[in-house]
């Protein structure tokens, strides 16, 4: 709760600032408007009332510069409010008590200067504070009524009861004319307090809500934020040693959590099975499917399931357990360093690349995604010389997707050059200076999607 209150003081008075700067010029221009048209009235005026008139603009100048001056270096005080406003109507008023020392002092109640006020009380309400338009409008109500007593009692004017018609048309005054003078300027003053109170509650309002939905993001951050930490623990953090092969896998999720998944599991002697998947969606709720995809891979593996009847179980699971727009790109991939044979499942996943004999080809895909139907339709397992000196670099789309700035794509082509300058020995090199190429190729931009590759070097 302080810290909200804080940050709406903080935020009222930021707004506070920009509002007196706004009055200053404000203030200015309204002195450049009343210089005008005084310099329009001057011949027909009196020489006295001129120099009333010219010298109350060069007043109002030189403490409009000053206040202008001092809100510039920063030195504005809340307080300052209160004395600028006050001042500013106080200053018309005084003009308005100087016109009294003309020939017909009646013009003091009169003159188009009074209506200067009106603005100069709405400008108080940008600083969302009704108890400085009550000050405000107080003094201007105050200071008008005193100059209006002192016109009476010096019987420098006469009071009348007739209506209106004497107040517009003759030099006389009437109580009539000056109570509503009166009242509309009090009308007025209450009015602008309204529309300050009620933009101070809509400001505060904002920023509630604004506090609210920025802790609400922190939050939500933070929580993302751990459950990529967990996310990281499901992740292989150590690789199995299985003979001279040679293993690394990397995931880089483009947001905190991701919904791509690598992993190495040792299933017998001089065995490696290599798994690649990719959820579709991203974020969270591609990340909990992640979740189970893994813990089915590690309960399916402990098994002594063909690769073909792996796939379908891990199928089965994910097609009762997911929507149907929901799916999963698979690729699982066996090495056997006794047989010197790859043997893989490509469920849509793009093309992992063989390496053997100094010569790099695409392995063929296979069957549909996993869970888009009941069942996996040609789920064959395909086989491939796989002798020392081989390597096998699986990946995930969004390695092939990621763009540049022009909106390119990285691509295959790319994709098999670099592995063919990088992957010719240890694994984790392979991986690193691959994912180093695909990010150089975006220029610093955001990852679209997560970025998993897997190799297996057998050295």
């Amino acid at each position: 709760m302080e810290d909200l209150t804080t940050r709406i003081n903080h935020a009222l008075a930021l707004e506070e600032v920009r509002a007196e700067r706004f009055a200053s010029i404000a203030r200015l221009t309204l002195l450049a408007i009343l210089t005008v048209t005084a310099l329009f009235n001057a011949n027909g005026l009196t020489l006295e009332a001129n120099a009333m008139n010219f010298g109350a603009l060069v007043v109002g100048y030189i403490y409009g510069l000053l206040v202008s001056f001092q809100i510039a270096r920063k030195r504005y005080r809340p307080f300052v409010k209160y004395f600028t406003s006050c001042v500013d109507l106080l200053l018309v008023i005084l003009l308005l008590f100087l016109y009294t020392y003309i020939e017909n002092p009646v013009v003091a109640l009169k003159n188009y200067v009074f209506l200067v006020v009106f603005p100069l009380i709405g400008l108080t309400a940008l600083r969302y504070d009704a108890r400085l338009t009550i000050v405000a409008g107080a003094t201007a109500l105050v200071s008008y009524m005193g100059l209006f007593a002192y016109l009476l009692l010096t019987h420098s004017v006469q009071l009348g009861s007739s209506g209106y018609s004497d107040e517009l048309f003759t030099s006389r005054v009437t109580v009539v004319g000056q109570a509503t003078k009166i009242l509309i300027l009090a009308g007025y003053v209450a009015l602008v307090a309204y529309m300050a109170r009620y933009s101070r509650r809509l400001m505060e309002r904002l920023v509630r809500e604004e506090v609210e939905v920025q802790s609400d993001k922190e939050a939500m951050e933070r929580e993302l934020e751990i459950a990529g930490q967990v996310q990281d623990q499901l992740l292989p953090q150590e690789f199995p040693k299985v003979g001279s092969l040679s293993v690394y896998g990397m995931v880089e999720p483009g947001r905190f959590v991701g919904g791509d998944y690598c992993d190495f599991i040792k299933v017998g002697e001089g065995r490696l099975l290599v798994t690649v998947a990719d959820v579709s969606g991203k974020g969270v709720p591609a990340a909990l499917i992640m979740s189970e995809v893994r813990a089915a891979t590690h309960l399916l593996a402990s098994t002594n399931l063909t690769l073909a009847e792996f796939s379908e179980k891990l199928n089965d699971l994910l097609h009762k357990s997911t929507e149907r727009k929901t799916f999963v790109t698979f690729f699982a991939g066996i090495v056997d360093t006794q047989a010197e044979l790859l043997s893989f499942v490509n469920a849509g996943h793009p093309p992992p690349l063989l390496g053997r004999n100094n010569q790099l080809s695409p392995l063929s895909r296979g069957t549909i995604p996993l869970g888009v139907m009941s069942e996996l339709p040609q789920c064959t397992v395909h086989t491939e010389p796989f002798p020392p000196g081989s390597w096998l670099v699986a990946y995930t789309d969004g390695v092939l997707e990621h763009r540049d700035r022009q909106g390119e794509e990285y691509g295959e082509e790319r994709l098999t050059q670099s592995a063919q300058r990088h992957c010719n020995g240890d694994a984790g090199k392979c991986v690193n200076q691959l994912l180093a190429d695909v990010k150089a190729f975006g220029e610093g931009r955001e990852l679209d999607d997560d970025l998993t590759i897997a190799v297996v070097h057998w050295l």
